[in-house]
């Protein structure tokens, strides 16, 4: 089995596990209901469970759902191999972009919770497209306002029509056909000339602008690591990997504190496709917090892995308790290094972080990632195909994956 393949249902697999139990709060509910067995539980039989006060804020978001299905972050995962898939494993950020817009946006497949990250990236990217045609909209050239209203939606349908496989002047040479198709039939050389010109510089004015990132300029939550798989997998040892591990990053989470604990967990599952050693992991993370160029961060990342490593004779659902069972990836990496310190295999390190409570959904993308690399698929320790087999999207998942 191809990293790539196995690092992907690892996650995707660690996600639908625990979303019958995802934020719940209450460990024990979680342990009463779940047992030692507490994944693919149904959350049409956990949602009563699911009660807030002021200590335990469990949330329930997943009514409707089955076991197998996935919750947001792994269809956020999903959304990316979609993108890498159309581009034969190579991230281009416009279409991964367009994948998450197209799933998530209004119009799209997904029902069920939107996260902070995800809404405000829903909202960014058509503020960023809409503030885009309204610049370009200001280029006088002596075209009538209705003039341009025709011509704008030209533009509009010449990206969604936009032949990747081909180069920008052939992508704007089919442009000005159409320019030229919708002019007056007497044909005026120089009117045709000034359209075209708009719509070339609108063309130009929107495609630069894609290139701005959208993300949540603060928020520091698990979306930014639930695409890091196939990223990590398919990059790792290129030149570009520390770009592109970015770039993914910032599409949902824009901002530096996310990128530095991206970069974290992404050194780590690394360097278990790279060892499948658990010692090499941990102190693959150690490194990459000790890279980081914030000092700050690089105390508070160090600081967090060595707490996390003295408490290796405690339960890891303390554990995840003291550092926090919240959406942060802060709380989170913590409580990685932990389980990964003392899990025996896949299905045991999937079922510590379930009864954690929580986001163990959040969680369980980069932890199931891992270990499936550190432990293979199909093996005594690893994944179990038959836990593959459970899941809704396994025959998507599949043919997906053959095409990066």
């Amino acid at each position: 089995m191809k990293d790539v393949d196995a690092v992907c249902w690892g996650a995707l697999v660690a996600d639908a596990a625990a979303m019958g139990f995802h934020w719940m709060y209450d460990q024990e509910k979680i342990r009463k209901l779940g047992g030692d067995t507490p994944e693919f539980f149904d959350p049409s039989a956990s949602s009563s469970a699911y009660t807030r006060s002021a200590e335990l804020e469990s949330t329930f978001v997943h009514a409707g759902k089955s076991p197998g299905d996935l919750t947001q972050y792994g269809e956020q995962l999903l959304v990316i191999v979609k993108a890498l898939a159309k581009n034969g494993g190579k991230l281009v950020q416009a279409d991964y972009e367009q994948e998450f817009k197209g799933f998530f946006g209004p119009g799209g497949p997904w029902v069920g919770y939107i996260d902070r990250p995800t809404g405000r990236v829903l909202f960014n990217l058509e503020k960023r497209n809409r503030d885009a045609y309204a610049r370009a909209r200001s280029f006088d050239n002596g075209l009538t306002e209705s003039e341009k209203d025709v011509l704008d939606d030209e533009v509009r349908v010449s990206f969604k029509f936009y032949d990747d496989t081909k180069s920008v002047d052939y992508n704007l040479d089919v442009l000005d056909g159409w320019v030229l198709r919708k002019s007056d039939y007497k044909r005026d050389p120089e009117k045709d000339r000034m359209k075209i010109e708009y719509c070339r510089n609108m063309f130009h004015v929107v495609r630069d602008t894609e290139k701005e990132f959208c993300g949540d300029i603060g928020d520091d939550q698990f979306p930014a690591i639930a695409k890091l798989p196939p990223v990590v997998a398919l990059y790792r040892g290129k030149e570009n990997y520390d770009d592109m591990v970015e770039l993914a990053v910032r599409v949902t989470n824009n901002n530096d504190k996310a990128v530095t604990y991206a970069k974290v967990y992404a050194a780590m599952l690394d360097a278990a496709i790279e060892t499948r050693n658990t010692d090499a992991v941990i102190a693959a993370a150690k490194a990459q917090a000790e890279a980081s160029p914030n000092p700050d961060l690089r105390a508070e990342i160090s600081e967090a892995i060595e707490d996390a490593l003295s408490m290796r004779d405690k339960p890891h659902r303390d554990v995840g308790w003291f550092f926090g069972p919240s959406c942060h990836m802060p709380y989170g990496l913590p409580q990685t290094i932990h389980l990964l310190a003392t899990c025996t295999g896949y299905v045991d390190g999937v079922r510590m972080n379930i009864a954690v409570g929580g986001d163990n959904a959040g969680r369980s993308i980069m932890d199931g990632a891992i270990l499936a690399a550190l432990y293979g698929v199909g093996t005594q320790n690893g994944l179990p195909e038959s836990w593959i087999a459970k899941l809704s999207k396994r025959v998507e998942v599949d043919a997906l994956l053959a095409r990066l």
